[in-house]
């Protein structure tokens, strides 16, 4: 493979270390609030703070990378850690799947250009920039993918091993099992199959069950009941020409994605960027139309590496069956099919013999270019978020000296508190009635503190008895859909 392919996975981390997400997935900023809060190993809160049952491992390895940066002097939040994580990761994905890709095709172009579209791929990009579970625990699935099939020798340890890791890390990889098991049974029959098995199950389930007994969880919450808790809006679905229509257009904003607000962010830099696109469809459809009796020229000869492809195919339609029914609308989910995708790709890609007219290259320039404007850099700015622009705007309100009661910590909340971490917050006792709000909101103000309130304490205290008039100064962001209102209290 030629040495000039390692150039584009670090091409492509300049770019997402330049244009790093503000519009942050909500688990990433919970996952930094609790890495920040955990305290020591010794501390009550450590392992409670630090564990979930759908990505087990994931805040402790952030706590770790964050601990060991501040250890070195750079005192640096730890969300701004998980995502130069994921983006050490993405770039280490990338690194891996071009020999992968190379194997398959024997053609450097193709394996660069499918690269390409990986990196520039909509939710590949964004969540490469962003702080969450997946990009690392794709890495895993990619690693153990290169163990597979570098060699013809079964290496059920590693693979094993490697897929322990991904699992470890967020819950959704244990679908690349099947492809694992076909493959390692290929190679080396029950016996090699056995001992991966052996290391991804014999591994993964006791991890999972040593944090299921370090948190502290429900008094009457099973095992299993824990290891498979989702979220209350998470369920399947079985209808199947809706979860079918999703599912696709969901595998479409996998590649390209795009944001309704995208007026407000027009300026210059966008103005070139659709500019340079325009010229890059043009020439694209040219080249297409002008020499569309190229497509005879696609043969449906074997797949260069059969092994290759057949695992690839096992390992997408484990996730298409699964992701159909599960949350078909999450198109991140896909990010774990999204290797092997390529790799199908590639194949095709590999069948064509006439002349190249690099239309693989204006099709990653379109789709970097595309994604750029209609995505990545609105993301890219802090006032697109809504919870972080209130959260920037109550900065200069607040002090050390705030104290902030709430009554359903909502996603909103995290952010807010996350982006203003000199501040102390308290939750309202839902079975204490609005005195004691009164009585515990007298004595912080006895010593010097301001008190507010968010919206949920607010309705839930004028549900209660406490008057309108002891809330002023309401600081509010009215988006139509999701309103953000927080109040000080100040009674006559």
């Amino acid at each position: 493979m030629p040495r000039w392919l390692n150039a584009l996975p670090l091409a492509a981390l300049l770019v997402y270390a330049v244009l790093p997400t503000k519009n942050y997935y909500w688990d990433g900023v919970d996952f930094a609030l609790n890495i920040e809060q955990a305290g020591g190993f010794h501390s009550l809160a450590f392992w409670p703070s630090l564990i979930r049952p759908n990505h087990l491992i994931y805040n402790l390895l952030g706590y770790l990378v964050w601990s060991a940066v501040q250890g070195v002097g750079l005192h640096l939040r730890a969300l701004y850690v998980l995502q130069a994580i994921s983006m050490v990761a993405a770039v280490a994905c990338l690194w891996l799947m071009q020999p992968i890709l190379f194997k398959q095709t024997a053609s450097a172009y193709i394996a660069a250009t499918l690269t390409g579209i990986c990196a520039c791929s909509a939710i590949f990009w964004k969540y490469s920039t962003d702080a969450d579970a997946y990009i690392p625990s794709v890495l895993f699935l990619i690693a153990a993918f290169y163990a597979l099939t570098a060699s013809p020798r079964p290496r059920p340890i590693a693979v094993g091993l490697l897929h322990c890791g991904a699992m470890l890390i967020h819950q959704l990889a244990a679908f690349f099992f099947p492809a694992a098991a076909l493959a390692i049974f290929l190679q080396g029959g029950w016996k090699s199959l056995s001992r991966y098995c052996l290391m991804a199950v014999g591994i993964t389930l006791p991890a999972y069950y040593a944090g299921f007994r370090l948190q502290r969880r429900e008094a009457q919450q099973s095992f299993i009941n824990w290891l498979t808790s989702h979220s209350p809006d998470s369920s399947f679905t079985f209808n199947l020409p809706r979860d079918l229509a999703i599912t696709i257009s969901s595998y479409a904003r996998l590649f390209f994605g795009g944001t309704a607000h995208l007026l407000q962010f027009f300026g210059p830099f966008m103005l070139i960027t659709l500019v340079l696109l325009a010229i890059v469809l043009a020439r694209l459809i040219v080249l297409i139309v002008r020499y569309r009796s190229d497509f005879r020229l696609f043969t449906s000869g074997a797949p260069k590496d059969r092994q290759l492809f057949r695992i690839a195919l096992v390992w997408f339609a484990s996730y298409f069956v699964f992701l159909l029914f599960w949350l078909p609308q999450n198109t991140f989910y896909k990010l774990f099919c999204l290797p092997a995708i390529l790799v199908i790709a590639a194949h095709y890609s590999s069948q064509y013999s006439g002349p190249r007219r690099h239309r693989l290259v204006l099709l990653v320039a379109a789709m970097a270019l595309a994604n750029l404007a209609l995505y990545i850099y609105p993301y890219s700015r802090p006032d697109y978020n809504q919870s972080l622009r209130f959260a920037m705007r109550m900065g200069p309100l607040w002090s050390d000296r705030t104290v902030v009661y709430y009554r359903i910590n909502t996603v909103d909340n995290w952010f807010i508190r996350y982006f203003n971490p000199e501040t102390s917050w308290k939750a309202l006792d839902p079975a204490e009635n609005a005195s004691a709000f009164v009585d515990s909101a007298q004595r912080d103000t006895a010593s010097g503190r301001d008190v507010w309130v968010d919206i949920t304490a607010g309705e839930f205290l004028a549900g209660n008895g406490i008057a309108v008039t002891d809330f002023r100064d309401a600081q509010e962001d009215n988006f139509q859909k999701h309103p953000i209102r927080f109040m000080r209290w100040a009674p006559h």
